[in-house]
């Protein structure tokens, strides 16, 4: 098999290659098939790595008050949020743009049923997630895809289709993710700066879902939407969470930021039923808190050079022994999307036929569209030596087809 990873993460202060056991956790990503304990699981978004520290202390803090009460959230939340922004990107937000919902496609998929009514189209650009256009339906509004196309390996947009259905259709909504799930584009503020002037010529409101814009390589940096404009900060919701970065998925906690003072008043009449603010989860709050606040920086930091390794090193190890796929190079995530057109093998059999002759779990494209067709959606936020065990099944999967 070909070369070792090359490595410049020995000298680290945070250690990555722990291998946890995460088959006795209730971890969804490993959960084995009836009668198998050999899958690697490496479908699911989260991390294989403990979480950083502060987490662990903030939480084991919550703990130590032996009482779960209703409780706001405390100021030191809002600062540490309002502190990222200013740090990461130099944007002053304001408090009063700040609420939360319990997990990301929770606060999606109730902004989709307030601010778009049954019959409404919503705009997403695709191959799209599942549970997005899930929501869009399930709130009774109707899918409008404006499909990317691939060139020389890469996802661009298509802004002639982008604004026609905007014209043709008027949909009411526009969910951009970004960076985008599943092909881990990080959308230029050249492209982000049309997207926002074609919706505000339009009316179509923009929901910005930015849940992994945490993990970026190769100098690229993500660039929220209320740093695009003031005309994008009148006409978007930004989304987001702390979640995928820094492995507190089952401490579901998103951050809807609103800076629109009318569509911030209609927002909090809706979710005011729903208690949030009042009944908020201690956990989620102090561990949200932590990292937002800084004492995480050098952990992502650190995290962010060994999942380049990973990402790296299994494209070139791939293209060095000639497997018959194709990985696109994600600019942002952990996540790969890897084109299987050339395996011989069927795209509606791609999953299942990885799962048994290599024992690897993944998500088929079809799962995100027909745009995904022949796909496979990989993650790599897992140790090096589960990667690399991953790639030797893979091998011998393809030698002996």
């Amino acid at each position: 098999m070909a070369g070792n990873i090359r490595r410049y993460t020995n000298t680290m202060k945070y250690q990555f290659d722990v291998t946890l056991d995460h088959r006795f956790t209730g971890s969804t990503r490993w959960l084995q098939p009836e009668g198998r304990e050999d899958v690697i699981g490496m479908g699911t978004a989260d991390l294989d790595f403990a979480c950083p520290p502060c987490v662990k202390e903030a939480t084991l803090a919550v703990c130590g008050e032996n009482t779960f009460n209703y409780r706001y959230k405390p100021a030191r939340y809002y600062d540490a949020i309002i502190s990222w922004f200013d740090r990461k990107y130099g944007l002053a937000v304001q408090q009063e743009w700040i609420s939360s919902i319990p997990g990301t496609l929770a606060a999606i998929h109730m902004a989709v049923r307030l601010f778009g009514k049954p019959g409404d189209y919503v705009l997403m650009q695709t191959p799209y997630f599942t549970p997005l256009k899930a929501g869009i339906e399930g709130a009774g509004c109707r899918f409008l895809a404006n499909p990317m196309v691939q060139r020389n390996g890469r996802y661009e947009l298509d802004f002639d289709d982008f604004e026609e259905k905007i014209r043709r259709y008027r949909p009411s909504l526009f969910l951009l993710v970004n960076p985008h799930n599943p092909t881990g584009r990080i959308f230029t503020m050249e492209e982000l700066t049309q997207m926002v002037d074609i919706c505000a010529r339009y009316n179509v409101r923009i929901l910005s879902d930015e849940v992994h814009f945490l993990i970026t390589y190769d100098g690229k940096k993500h660039i929220p939407i209320y740093a695009v404009s003031e005309r994008a900060k009148e006409i978007s919701i930004l989304i987001f969470s702390f979640s995928k970065g820094f492995n507190l998925m089952s401490l579901p906690h998103a951050v809807v930021m609103i800076a629109d003072r009318a569509m911030r008043e209609r927002w909090e009449r809706f979710v005011y039923c729903y208690n949030f603010n009042y009944a908020s989860n201690s956990f989620s709050i102090a561990a949200v808190t932590a990292v937002a606040g800084g004492s995480a920086d050098l952990w992502l930091e650190e995290l962010t050079a060994y999942l380049k390794e990973n990402r790296d090193h299994f494209i070139r190890t791939v293209s060095e022994i000639g497997l018959p796929i194709t990985p696109l190079k994600p600019e942002a995530g952990f996540l790969f999307w890897i084109d299987c057109s050339e395996s011989g093998i069927k795209p509606e059999a791609l999953d299942r036929v990885f799962l048994d002759k290599a024992g690897i779990s993944l998500n088929n494209g079809l799962a995100h569209g027909e745009d995904g067709r022949g796909f496979v959606r990989m993650n790599f936020g897992v140790t090096k030596k589960t990667l690399q065990t991953a790639l030797d099944r893979m091998n011998t999967m393809f030698d002996k087809n």
